[in-house]
This record gives C-alpha cells, sequence and structure tokens, in this order.
C-alpha cells in the first residue's frame, strides 16, 4: 500500500513520514483514502474558482494564470535552452500534474460537471506523456459513444493541405473528407494493446496487433465489414490515443480485401508533432497477406469554444523520426500516410 500510494501521490518529506507512522500502525488504507478525499478537494476548488481552497499552498500557472494546489502539481525549471521563442521568455518554470493517478483524479473531478476553469486545466495534461494518458481516456469514451451514433453526430474530418493551412471548416471552400467509417452503424469490437514481452522474449504488442489484422481479414464479407477500436494499454506507447482497424471486400466477387488503420491522437496544438514510433510499431506487425493496407492519421484538435470562430484547417506536415532534432522519416511521405484534423469542442470532453 505505501508502494501504491509513493507512485500515485508522490507526497513531501512531511507526507511520508506521515504515511510511514500509519503504516506501523496498519492504518495505511485508510490514510490513503483520505489522501485521495484531499486530492479530491483541492481539484474541485481549483476547476471551480481558478484557485486552490485558501489554506492550500499554491502555484501560479504562467501559461493560464490559474493558482494550483502545489499538492497536485510539480514545478519544473526551463533552462535557457528551453526558452527560444520570444513569449517563453519570461516564464521560467512549467506546472506538470505530480503523477499519472493525480492527473485521472483531476479528470474524474471535471467529468462531474461543467467548470468554470476545465478547459484551463485541460491544457496542463498534454505538458507530460504520463499524465496526458487521462485525458486520451476521456477521448476513447467520447470517440465509441459518437462512432455508435455515426452521422450526422461523428465530427466531422479534413484532409490537410500542403503548403499553407486550409480554410475555415465550415466554409464552402471545405470539403469534410470520406473516412473509413463512414456508413459504418456497427460498434467496434474493443482490443487493448500490451506492452512487455512474453515468456519467449516476443512483444506482446506485436503479436496482438498480429492477431488483431488477422481476425479483421477473416471476419470481413461482402456483408459484413470488421471493425476493431484500438487502446494502447500503457501511457505513450504508441504515440497515438486510439486506432480504428476496418476491413472491407471489393471486387467483382468481392474476394479482393482492404485494410484501413486509422490512428487518432488527441492535442490542443494544431502544429502538433506526428511522430513516426507508434506508426512504426503498428507497421511492424502488419502480417504478410494478400491484401490493401491504407494508413490514415486523424490529429483530433480540441477547441477552446463550442464554435468553430477563428479556426483553419492546419497544414499538412512530414512525420517526424523524433521531435528534438525533428528528422523526417520519409517511408511515410504523403503516399503512405493521409492525414486529416478533426475540431472536437472541449464540452465534448468536460460534461454539459
Amino acid at each position: 500500500m505505501y508502494q501504491e500510494w509513493t507512485r500515485d501521490f508522490r507526497g513531501c518529506k512531511a507526507d511520508c513520514e506521515e504515511a510511514i507512522s500509519h503504516l506501523r500502525e496498519g492504518t495505511l488504507s485508510e490514510w490513503y483514502g483520505e489522501k485521495e478525499q484531499h486530492i479530491i478537494h483541492l481539484a474541485t476548488s481549483m476547476l471551480s474558482s481558478g484557485q486552490g481552497p485558501d489554506e492550500a499552498h499554491q502555484i501560479i500557472d504562467t501559461r493560464t494564470n490559474l493558482m494550483i494546489p502545489s499538492e497536485l502539481v510539480t514545478m519544473n525549471r526551463l533552462g535557457n535552452e528551453t526558452r527560444r521563442a520570444t513569449h517563453m521568455a519570461t516564464r521560467k518554470y512549467e506546472i506538470n500534474f505530480v503523477t499519472e493517478r493525480v492527473s485521472q483524479v483531476v479528470i474524474d473531478v471535471q467529468e462531474t460537471q461543467k467548470w468554470t476553469n476545465s478547459w484551463e486545466t485541460l491544457g496542463i495534461f498534454f505538458r507530460n506523456p504520463e499524465t496526458r494518458v487521462a485525458a486520451g481516456k476521456l477521448f476513447q469514451k467520447m470517440f465509441l459513444r459518437k462512432f455508435s451514433e455515426q452521422n450526422p453526430k461523428m465530427p466531422l474530418c479534413y484532409e490537410l493541405p500542403e503548403g499553407r493551412d486550409g480554410p475555415h471548416p465550415e466554409s464552402r471552400s471545405a470539403n469534410a473528407a470520406v473516412m473509413p467509417w463512414n456508413g459504418l452503424r456497427q460498434q467496434p469490437k474493443l482490443e487493448w494493446i500490451s506492452v512487455g514481452t512474453d515468456t519467449d522474449g516476443s512483444l506482446y504488442a506485436k503479436k496482438e496487433l498480429q492477431e488483431v489484422i488477422t481476425a479483421v481479414i477473416a471476419e470481413t464479407s461482402r456483408f459484413y465489414p470488421s471493425i476493431r477500436f484500438l487502446i494502447p494499454c500503457a501511457q505513450n506507447w504508441a504515440s497515438w490515443d486510439a486506432a480504428i482497424v476496418v476491413g472491407k471486400s471489393w471486387g467483382r466477387i468481392f474476394t479482393n480485401k482492404t485494410i484501413d488503420i486509422v490512428f487518432l491522437q488527441l492535442t490542443v496544438d494544431p502544429k502538433h508533432n506526428i511522430l513516426a514510433k507508434g506508426l512504426n510499431q503498428v507497421r511492424d506487425a502488419i502480417p504478410e497477406g494478400r491484401f490493401d493496407i491504407q494508413y490514415h492519421y486523424v490529429i483530433v484538435l480540441l477547441t477552446d469554444a463550442d464554435g468553430t470562430d477563428g479556426l483553419k484547417i492546419p497544414v499538412w506536415r512530414p512525420v517526424l523520426s523524433n521531435s528534438k532534432d525533428r528528422k523526417k522519416d520519409d517511408s511515410w511521405g504523403k503516399d503512405k500516410l493521409k492525414e486529416y484534423v478533426m475540431f472536437v469542442p472541449r464540452t465534448a470532453l468536460c460534461k454539459e
């Protein structure tokens, strides 16, 4: 239990001493529950008023001007090499939620009702690969719910234009893309993709992905497309929050099969980088066979309003081997990966 507490809440020295005392007395489980309720209290205050309760020590988040209870976050100092842009010159630190568990507690509180500061808080999740998982889980739930409803409630996708940003998504110049799931009114089967290795040393993820693709191919028929919804089980495992795999038959006697794999990545940044690592992990697991594979990447862009004022379709961008030196991965060229944007208002994730 002590290990769970240190993993979930990573308290200060005083907390550690108090936890050890409760461990000796056999009351650590009750104390853990009290700590969780305390985190919920802090999160509720922050979301409703933009600051923690008066008795709590707080840190200002310089991006949102929220006063964040220090028990919820960690403060990362930024060196000179990090502060490249002019707007970052005066920001000497960045706030992140302290652990994945704390971020999940905040998300759970957000889901209970519409809060004044939900949008500002959402942005904090995306600053850290560990804590953004909580926001990714919200997106998975939303997408599955929308998927069962289909048109017109499924958010539209727009292919990214080359060279420059595109038009407003609701203008006459914007054309919604035809996605592999269009017209399919069946719920996809859920598949969880693991991390780690099996007893024989092989990757669980590779085996599971191969089994998913094999099952989709086997199930696809003239009258029955096969659909899977993939969820990576570990934080930032594949640099995507979810993926849709759709199998369809076509041709004169419907013996030809196409497998569409659609990666979905939630972000608040229109300039979001597409990284090759997660794409490669899936591509490397594809079994050999007589079928066509089509890859798609959807940037699910959260907007800070219910409307779409000021939005525009962002420009196409190359897939990067890594985000530091921005080296391009030419194996994912324009003919190998179609890129789209899907605009999702924050109220789709944060309860009305």
